[in-house]
């Protein structure tokens, strides 16, 4: 159906996110999100969302997944705070603007710096479509923190 095309995490106005900081905030502005989404239907995995870190700010290259709120397999709410990332000059929440299941997190909280557009995690709109997600990998996001520490 069509509303099951709808992404969990979609553009809130013209924001690939919105931002809830949990300290001093970070610059903004328009355009200064850059986040790799791909949606799949059809194969052996339901309808789901891959979601990569935002940026968030104009300025910010890569971050640290500092907790997650959300653990794989709950729910989650328009306005619930998915998880926290640290970037280079605040922690912010990286807050669902859309109703969702996190299905499979890529990348553990502490788990080092990710480029801005790594997979971090897996979205699904209902419960039943989790389990297939359990053994999920995507194609990049284990060599990402690898790969970021090499550059620092």
């Amino acid at each position: 159906p069509a509303a099951a095309m709808a992404p969990m995490l979609r553009r809130r106005a013209h924001h690939a996110l919105a931002r809830r900081p949990t300290a001093a905030p970070a610059a903004h502005a328009c355009g200064a999100h850059r986040s790799r989404r791909a949606f799949a239907s059809g194969g052996d995995l339901p309808e789901h969302e891959v979601v990569g870190l935002p940026a968030l700010s104009p300025t910010m290259e890569s971050g640290t997944i500092a907790a997650w709120n959300v653990a794989e397999g709950e729910a989650f709410a328009a306005g619930d705070t998915i998880c926290e990332v640290e970037t280079d000059k605040a922690t912010v929440g990286f807050e669902a603007t859309d109703d969702g299941v996190l299905a499979k997190i890529l990348v553990p909280a502490g788990g080092g710096e990710v480029a801005v557009g790594v997979p971090i995690c897996v979205t699904v709109e209902e419960d039943v479509d989790v389990a297939p997600f359990a053994d999920f990998v995507a194609p990049d996001a284990g060599a990402a923190p690898a790969a970021a520490a090499e550059e620092a």
